[in-house]
């Protein structure tokens, strides 16, 4: 259960942040007090035909509306955190080349927004906020050593090792949807080959899906032109033989993917969040016996594969945490 709000009569203006979620439809953002609670909140649509000063803009307009929904003056903020599409410079705070974020490429958020709202910020790769997030207040709460997969347009990760956030030389650790699961697979635009989000996204799940529908005479009751990952869960849970197949084929590449990760940064507990996670066993059990099949024994008995918990929410929850620090 998330945190939730305190009286606003007796709120301190003290250790109060706002955390900011930048996506390429729409920017939120949650002000939070140091436990955690959510005291004001601000949406508004990411103008990205308008050009990257409407988005800057419009993220220092949604982190006013957060301050005025907690009648809270952004003079009384310790800071602003921004998780952002990577990649992107976390030290500097700068864009560098998002594909969901074209107009934002080369652009010094921290320093603009710093200008545009007179408060301190931070920024960092929205994944490694979620992971951040879902350390301190979710599925990863008390657990010093965690990572987050979310499973959605492609495959982003987020680890936390001793607490600390791991961000590696350049600030572009823990990219797990570019380990390579197939050698001989398809070619990613990361310029990799059978890289993991090319196999256990949502994407990659309807794209293979589609292919076999095309390629293949299947009886099942999925249709090409209204194939989504809805439609093939919707399909599997009513026990569609090839629906159930493309979950199988899909958490068993995860399970692949999670085996390396955990053999490269000893988590004891990995959070996948995300639409695919929301299919619950269909896509656990398999990356599940696959981990266990595959893992390193005196290791894999000690890790847990767990479901995310704080939704939507947990790259708020991270950004307001980055921008206490």
């Amino acid at each position: 259960m998330l945190p939730s709000a305190p009286d606003r009569g007796s709120l301190q203006l003290s250790n109060l942040t706002i955390g900011v979620d930048l996506g390429g439809t729409n920017t939120r953002a949650g002000l939070l007090n140091e436990n955690g609670e959510i005291l004001g909140r601000g949406r508004r649509t990411t103008p990205l035909s308008e050009g990257s000063d409407a988005v800057v803009k419009g993220i220092a307009d949604c982190v006013r509306d957060a301050a005025k929904d907690a009648c809270v003056s952004l003079e009384d903020l310790d800071g602003v955190g921004v998780g952002a599409p990577g990649p992107l410079d976390p030290y500097e705070g700068v864009i560098i080349s998002p594909e969901n974020l074209q107009c934002m490429h080369g652009v010094q958020l921290k320093d603009k927004l710093e200008v545009e709202l007179n408060v301190r910020v931070r920024v960092d790769n929205d994944a490694n906020m979620a992971a951040y997030g879902e350390q301190w207040l979710g599925a990863g709460r008390g657990v010093d050593h965690f990572l987050c997969v979310t499973l959605g347009t492609g495959v982003g990760g987020g680890w936390v090792s001793e607490g600390r956030l791991m961000h590696g030389f350049n600030g572009n650790a823990a990219e797990v949807g570019h380990i390579t699961v197939d050698h001989n697979g398809s070619r990613c635009p990361c310029g990799n080959y059978g890289c993991l989000e090319r196999y256990a996204s949502a994407t990659a799940m309807v794209t293979w899906t589609r292919t076999r529908l095309a390629e293949e005479q299947i009886e099942t009751i999925l249709r090409d032109q209204d194939l989504t990952t809805k439609a093939i869960f919707d399909a599997a849970e009513a026990g569609d033989a090839f629906a159930l197949e493309m979950f199988e084929a899909t958490g068993t590449y995860l399970g692949i993917g999670l085996v390396s990760l955990v053999n490269v940064t000893n988590v004891e507990m990995i959070a996948l969040a995300g639409g695919l996670a929301a299919a619950g066993d269909l896509i656990f059990e398999p990356a599940r016996r696959v981990f266990m099949n595959r893992g390193t024994v005196g290791v894999k008995e000690h890790v847990r594969i767990v479901e995310a918990s704080l939704g939507d929410d947990a790259g708020i929850f991270g950004a307001a945490r980055l921008a206490r620090e």
